[in-house]
């Protein structure tokens, strides 16, 4: 008996370590540790897991329910402890992973634990085998170890199955804007954890009755528990997982409702503006010819009239002659739409910061690409205002600091490539999902999808985006079929 006391012990050590890798996964997916900087750090939480564990094991090693229940409201209580003073985050995120987790080791253990059963009936059949023959009987002890072993084993690999692949869906569905941290949503997250929990603390409650001072598993009672709770368990399991995943789709398709929103509103003004633009672009190239043909007559008339006479009145002319030279545009790509965007963009650009440098003489727009007007202004409308946001920055936190912005484009084999580099003040933080920078404005549910929708517009003419950060410099790429 003391043998297959300590092999039952032996058996739990795996478990407990499989458990730890488990808690481990599943809060790194949520949750940075506050000294992330060490790689030991991120093991943390696995290590704590299983002290966890062996030290319940000890202190409430009676077979009871209230010590069962109380082994539990211990180990989540310490959890949560150490959730709190290890993880950045948070309270509301934290207990998330604290519920979440044991709700789910919980029904995972439920519902392996009727496996058992197997065990014991097999155990009955050698005890009535044994009763019949002597030569059995010898080896009943031996047997009915093996047996109970290898019971315990199942409920462990199936508790086990049912953890990781539990957790591994609900880390795979999650999808963040900033890690650490929940909201208000955690309530919908956890309603079937909450659930599952209670419904541990009941079953474990009502699993040994005393009977004529003899304790009495409740499974031996009413043998169709054997079937009921794991059944239940199994339920209120997927509940957990699917809930969750069904909120984050959700969660996620709201998110693109309102992308696709802002997108539309932009392409609704771009279309609206684009006729504008032309004939305003047409007029003014129009008036600047025909005020140079007429200022150039006039200006042949005075020579002759006046022969250099005078002075004052040829300066005049030739003030107003400048003068027309400056209705156009500065700003040439060869596409009347993108020029009054970027002419626009550097105007407001040079009245919000001061001694900013512009420069679009590298910017081009050939023939050969085929980017719809409108798709065009979407990119430049976006790039250039993350441009100009970021260079305001910069000069708040760096008053004397050097801004500028350049755009640039060339042709690289069949792929064309606009590039839109600006100084900023160096600090950029890229989700690991997209690899976008996070916008560091305050109201993040509306803003920082301008790349998102950059990268639409790229990867509709076969291309994509890049976003390189050396240093002050941050550069957008987005490059698109030629």
């Amino acid at each position: 008996m003391r043998m297959l006391e300590w092999i039952m012990g032996i058996l739990g050590i795996p478990q407990y370590l499989f458990e730890g890798y488990c808690i481990q996964f599943f809060f790194g997916r949520f949750a940075e540790p506050k000294l992330c900087r060490r790689k030991k750090a991120q093991w943390a939480a696995g290590i704590v897991w299983i002290a966890i564990r062996i030290i319940s094991g000890w202190l409430f090693r009676e077979t009871d329910s209230v010590t069962l229940v109380l082994g539990l409201i211990f180990t989540t209580a310490v959890l949560f402890v150490f959730c709190v003073g290890w993880y950045k985050g948070n309270i509301l995120l934290k207990i998330f992973l604290v519920i979440q987790f044991i709700a789910l080791r919980e029904l995972a253990f439920w519902t392996g634990y009727s496996f058992l059963y197997i065990g014991n009936e097999l155990i009955d059949v050698l005890v009535r085998e044994a009763g019949n023959s002597m030569a059995l009987a010898g080896y009943l002890p031996a047997a009915a170890g093996v047996l109970a072993c290898l019971s315990v084993a199942l409920v462990e690999i199936i508790e086990g199955i049912l953890l990781l692949a539990s957790i591994r869906k609900i880390a795979g569905s999650y999808h963040c804007r900033e890690k650490g941290r929940m909201d208000k949503e955690v309530v919908f997250y956890l309603l079937p954890a909450v659930a599952g929990v209670l419904v541990s603390v009941l079953v474990r409650l009502l699993l040994i009755a005393v009977t004529d001072g003899v304790p009495v598993l409740l499974y031996e009672r009413h043998p169709a528990l054997y079937l009921i709770i794991p059944m239940t368990a199994l339920v209120l399991l997927g509940a957990v997982v699917f809930s969750f995943r069904i909120y984050q789709n959700m969660a996620a398709l709201q998110e693109e409702r309102a992308e696709k929103i802002i997108l539309e509103n932009q392409i609704t003004q771009m279309q609206g503006s684009m006729v504008e633009m032309e004939h305003l672009y047409d007029g003014i190239r129009s008036v600047k010819h025909d005020m140079k043909n007429h200022m150039a007559v006039l200006q042949n008339l005075i020579r002759k009239k006046y022969s250099g006479e005078d002075e004052e009145i040829r300066q005049y002319f030739e003030g107003m002659y400048q003068s027309v030279e400056q209705l156009d545009n500065r700003v040439h790509t060869g596409n009347a739409v993108s020029d009054a965007v970027v002419g626009s963009k550097f105007r407001y650009a040079e009245k919000k910061i001061k001694g900013i440098k512009l420069d679009a003489k590298g910017f081009m727009l050939s023939d050969a690409v085929t980017i719809k007007a409108y798709d065009m202004g979407i990119i430049l409308n976006n790039g250039l205002d993350n441009a100009i946001e970021a260079c305001i920055r910069m000069r708040e936190k760096q008053p004397d600091a050097g801004a500028y912005i350049t755009i640039r484009s060339f042709k690289a084999k069949n792929m064309y490539f606009i590039e839109i580099e600006n100084s900023f003040d160096g600090s950029a933080l890229s989700r690991k999902d997209s690899g976008l920078p996070i916008s560091t404005k305050e109201d993040k549910e509306v803003h920082g999808i301008g790349l998102k929708n950059i990268r639409k517009c790229a990867v509709k003419y076969g291309g994509d985006l890049d976003c390189i950060v050396k240093g002050n410099k941050f550069t957008l790429s987005v490059m698109v079929k030629s």
